[in-house]
């Protein structure tokens, strides 16, 4: 039976209102096999990486990248005048 091919890490830009998108996302697998979305940009703060297979049961690459696009989508950045 034929190995599957690895699944090779997703970087994404999540576009905000009146700015260029930015790369700001990783999706990956870890070391355990664990989908995980790594905040690239430099100020990282507290929640630098998030493992999406224990928070939105992904299980692929694909299922994180979905899941990355759907939060956002539902959660806009806002300016921190707020």
């Amino acid at each position: 039976m034929a190995d599957k091919k690895p699944e090779k890490p997703v970087t994404i830009g999540i576009k905000t209102p009146g700015k260029k998108a930015k790369v700001t996302h990783k999706v990956s697998k870890n070391k355990k096999g664990d989908v995980v979305v790594e905040h690239t940009n430099t100020n990282q703060g507290k929640w630098d990486k998030i493992n999406l297979t224990k928070k939105g049961g992904s299980t692929t690459v694909k299922q994180g990248v979905k899941a990355v696009k759907s939060w956002h989508k539902n959660n806009p950045h806002r300016s921190q005048g707020r």
